[in-house]
This record gives C-alpha cells, sequence and structure tokens, in this order.
C-alpha cells in the first residue's frame, strides 16, 4: 500500500513538472513563426560592364529601425558602391518584395548593412528582443533554415547539437551537423538566440572514379554548420557608417605578417608568449613613420601580450582587427622583439589608402576593356615595393570576351605601363589616350606595354 502511494506521488510530481515545464516556455513550434520574422533575405544586382547579375543573401534585424545586417562575404569587397543597384527585401515565405537601401559595410568585421523601407519595418522582429544563453557541448539547438526564391523563401526547420566552440578570434561554434542557412539564426530549446550562421566549412572527400582516387573539397552553399555566437555577437552589433562610400579603414602598412609557432617561439626564449613577425614594411605607412622594420616581431599590443589561439595563425587576425577596431589619428604602442631586445614603439594610425572599390574606372567600348587606376592594394599585390605616391601606370579590371582587346591578349589583371610606346604616367592621362585612340578613324591598331607577373609583354590591340 505504501509502495502504491510512493508510486503515486512520485508519478504525479513528474506529470506536474512536464506540466509547468510546458506552460513555462512556449513550445519550438510556436517560437519558429516570431523568429523567422527576425531573418530577411536580402536581394540586389551588381552592375558589371556588359550585364547585371543578381545576388540574394540572408540578413538578421538588428534594431527597430529596419537595419538589416549582412555578413562580410555577401557584398563582393571589389565592387563600387554605384554599381550595387535595387536592393529588395523579401519576408521568409513571401513572393513579395520591399524596397532597402544599402547603408555600406563596417571597418572592423566587413558587415554589411541595410535598412528596410518603413513601411514594412512593424513586421520586423529585431534579434536584440530575444535572451541570450551560454552554450555548452553538446547542447541541443534548433535553427531555421531559408529555401530557395523559387519556393518564396521559404522557412525550415533544422536541429543540431554544438559539436565545440572556439575563439577565431570571433567566437564561433560548430554543430554536429547543418543546424541552419549561411546568414540565419538559430536558438536554444526555451527560444533564446544562440547564433548567427556563417559560410560553411569546405568538407574534405574522398572520390574514387574508375579506381582512381581524388581528393575534394565539398559544402552545401545553402546549409551550415558554423555560428557566430550570440552572446559575443550582439556586442559588436550596428556599427554603421556615415555613408555607403566612406573610407573610414585604419591602416599600419604591414604585410606578410606570420604568426611565430611554437618550436620558434621556445628557441627565441619567447616561452608560451604569442608573437607575429614582419615581413614588410610598406614605404611610407604609420609603421614605416614610426620606425618598424622587417623581421620584427610584435609581441604585445598597448601594453596587453597578443593572445594564444587554436590554430595560432588566427593571432594574426586578431591583430589585424586590432587594428580596425581603431579610430583614424588613434595610436597604438606595439611590444617589439627586435634582435633579442624588447622595445616599445608607438604607431599613430593614418587612414587606410583609397580601396580598391573607390578607384577610378572607365571601360572602353570599341575595345572591350576597363582600366582603373593603380592603388596601394596592387603594390602589395603585384610585390612592387614603390614608393607610396609612385604610380608605374594602370590595371586591367575587365575584359570583355571575344573583344579586340581578349584577342591581343589582354588579362585581367594587366599591370598597363605604356600605351604605344609613351610611359603611364596617371589614371586620367591613360583615359585621354585610350579615348584618342578610339576616336581616331585613320589607327588600325595600338600596343601596349604590360606586367603580368614576372613577366613583361607588348600586346598588339586592333582597332575596329
Amino acid at each position: 500500500m505504501t509502495k502504491r502511494i510512493i508510486q503515486r506521488i512520485v508519478a504525479w510530481g513528474y506529470v506536474s513538472l512536464c506540466l509547468s515545464k510546458s506552460f513555462s516556455a512556449p513550445a519550438v513550434e510556436e517560437l519558429f513563426d516570431e523568429r523567422s520574422a527576425s531573418i530577411l533575405v536580402v536581394e540586389f544586382f551588381v552592375e558589371t560592364e556588359i550585364d547585371r547579375r543578381p545576388t540574394s543573401v540572408n540578413g538578421i534585424v538588428i534594431d527597430s529601425n529596419g537595419v538589416i545586417q549582412l555578413s562580410a562575404s555577401a557584398v563582393p569587397s571589389w565592387v563600387p558602391v554605384d554599381k550595387l543597384k535595387e536592393f529588395k527585401i523579401y519576408r521568409l515565405g513571401e513572393s513579395d518584395s520591399h524596397d532597402a537601401t544599402y547603408l555600406g559595410s563596417d571597418r572592423e568585421h566587413g558587415w554589411h548593412y541595410v535598412q528596410a523601407e518603413e513601411a514594412i519595418r512593424d513586421k520586423l522582429k529585431p534579434i536584440t528582443d530575444y535572451s541570450l544563453v551560454e552554450l555548452k557541448t553538446g547542447q541541443p539547438l534548433w535553427g531555421i533554415g531559408v529555401a530557395m526564391k523559387d519556393m518564396d523563401f521559404a522557412p525550415y526547420f533544422m536541429r543540431a547539437e554544438v559539436s565545440t566552440i572556439q575563439k577565431l578570434p570571433e567566437t564561433v561554434g560548430f554543430a554536429t551537423s547543418e543546424i541552419t542557412s549561411p546568414g540565419s539564426l538559430l536558438f536554444a530549446n526555451d527560444g533564446s538566440l544562440v547564433g548567427w550562421g556563417s559560410s560553411a566549412l569546405n568538407m574534405e572527400r574522398y572520390l574514387t572514379i574508375e579506381g582512381r582516387r581524388y581528393q575534394a573539397y565539398l559544402r552545401k552553399p545553402d546549409q551550415t554548420t558554423v555560428f557566430y555566437v550570440a552572446s559575443e555577437l550582439v556586442k559588436s552589433l550596428g556599427n554603421i557608417p556615415e555613408s555607403p562610400d566612406i573610407n573610414d579603414m585604419t591602416w599600419l602598412g604591414v604585410v606578410g605578417l606570420q604568426t611565430i609557432d611554437d618550436e620558434v617561439a621556445e628557441l627565441m626564449g619567447l616561452g608560451d608568449q604569442a608573437a607575429i613577425s614582419i615581413s614588410q614594411i610598406l614605404k611610407g605607412s604609420p609603421a614605416a613613420k614610426a620606425g618598424l622594420v622587417e623581421r620584427d616581431m610584435v609581441l604585445s599590443v598597448d601594453g596587453k601580450p597578443l593572445k594564444r589561439y587554436t590554430p595560432r595563425r588566427v593571432v594574426v587576425a586578431d591583430f589585424e582587427q586590432q587594428i580596425a577596431g581603431k579610430g583614424i589619428g588613434d595610436s597604438m604602442l606595439l611590444g617589439i622583439s627586435r634582435g633579442g631586445k624588447l622595445i616599445e614603439i608607438e604607431v599613430p594610425l593614418e587612414q587606410s589608402p583609397k580601396p580598391v572599390r573607390q578607384a577610378d574606372r572607365k571601360y572602353f567600348e570599341d575595345t572591350g576593356l576597363t582600366i582603373r587606376e593603380f592603388v596601394v592594394y596592387d603594390n602589395v599585390s603585384l610585390k612592387l615595393d614603390l614608393e607610396l605616391d609612385e604610380i608605374p601606370g594602370v590595371i586591367v579590371s575587365f575584359v570583355k570576351p571575344n573583344s579586340n582587346a581578349q584577342t591581343g591578349g589582354s588579362q585581367n589583371g594587366d599591370l598597363i605601363k605604356e600605351i604605344d610606346g609613351v610611359a603611364i604616367r596617371d589614371f586620367d592621362q591613360a583615359v585621354s589616350m585610350m579615348e584618342e585612340l578610339e576616336s581616331n578613324d585613320s589607327k588600325n591598331d595600338f600596343v601596349m606595354l604590360v606586367a603580368r607577373g614576372a613577366e613583361t609583354s607588348v600586346l598588339r590591340i586592333t582597332l575596329d
């Protein structure tokens, strides 16, 4: 008799506990629709010389003003802002679009921002309305996948567990299987915000074809196991630039940063201290002006030792993010190891030189060629080691298929040093020469001296 009473008490207690849980927290199916209102699909066009290329990416609503945050890879970094056209947004599961405005990208993370038109903002749910939760390995999660446009970007349910959490240098989580779509969201069972889907990782696989083994890297473009952890993400939200095309990036002017591995650090007497070696100092850069030299090793920033990460290469990413987080005119106090001696060097940071997307460019339709001005990025990528204001020519940024330029051998990335034997001093001069050549009916062709890697070639371009 006593045993039955105890069993009934235990059973009733279990039922009561289940009932209390069911009433205290909404079921996942009830949370799903509400949380889907925090995710939008952003569609826009990239205008090229010969066509308009549609792009659609997922974004998250970050405030009540309808600001939507997109990943750094959502918009190609080289595309001029005036070539980004017709921004539209779609609510998940709906075919009707709404107008949106591109706001630009933040300097620290490269995240892009778009603002929805006012008429739709009251139907959106900012992610800051949700509670946050600290993640643990093995914790169950659910996420929102986003279908393709022909399915009206319908949301669908996904589930997995936390596999591991890493600092890279952002806090990044990995799930045991695909848990959301890139740019979408994932949650804990109680509806707390857990993370923001990142780009999917390439998965190494081996294919056997007719008995031969091939190494391949595969990934699902619309699903991911990787996500930014929300508890850290929300601390960096909303660094919206003053204008879409502003250049507010800071610049140190060092190239070829490499993390010192543990064995080398031990041999150099650094112990377990994280360190970065500098391979090149750009001429005229803030680093050069402050007295940094090649093979200097950076040990600390503003009195704090560089953080150790696994894998070690993340140390460089963290250092670069610290530079990006500074304002123009701010200083960095770098702890340097030079020739076995420890010194400190203060570097006043300057505005970054003009990025590729802001470079002047012009398309010459008859020739089928776009040229753009030479920028510091080209000095680095072409390994020229020039003075900051030195201009060796102009860059070919587009070659139209089957055009005179392509037939003559011109390629993207070519450095045009001379046109018809005349050295190129600047972009304006190159434009004037090309315009004159295309308008000269008596001229049948012209030659360009171009540098391509370590080689220099003379190309003959026909004029129709």
